[in-house]
């Protein structure tokens, strides 16, 4: 029986690497290509409902979950071909992210699910708010930090 040597291993644990990569991005764009879709059909479902500004909600949530998608993958494949992982696409998805939840808290409060809100839900909310700003805050201080130092991706 024949021993791999380091160098073999190492091969062999690329190939492994390499197919686990190109599984995770076919992954994601069924998934942003399952989003986009679910924009173009809700189209005539809100058209038909008349509900314009949930409509607005809703296609500016699913467009930033498909931009989300694209920069993981983006950032995937940086990996692939460079071997190096960046910190700046994470820190982007971050501020995404929190545009996205501080969107659907907007249409929360515009549109509360019953007659009005109570005052301890209308708190969590605005502390919520308060978080997700300092998270923005301190991504987006993470991004001109990194550009800084010349570390973009």
């Amino acid at each position: 029986m024949k021993r791999l040597s380091f160098e073999e291993l190492c091969r062999f644990y690329r190939q492994i690497e390499r197919g686990l990569y190109f599984f995770l991005v076919l992954c994601l764009v069924m998934a942003t290509i399952f989003t986009l879709g679910d924009i173009i059909t809700s189209w005539h479902r809100f058209h038909l409902q008349g509900d314009t500004l949930g409509q607005i909600f809703f296609i500016l949530d699913r467009v930033l979950l498909a931009m989300m998608l694209m920069e993981i993958l983006h950032t995937i494949l940086f990996t692939c071909e460079g071997h190096i992982l960046t910190i700046e696409p994470f820190l982007v998805v971050g501020v995404m992210a929190s545009v996205r939840r501080i969107l659907i808290i907007s249409l929360e409060i515009a549109h509360p699910p019953t007659e009005f809100i109570s005052s301890q839900r209308f708190n969590q909310y605005m502390l919520e708010l308060g978080v997700l700003a300092a998270l923005i805050g301190v991504f987006i201080l993470g991004i001109i930090l990194l550009r800084r130092r010349g570390e973009t991706a």
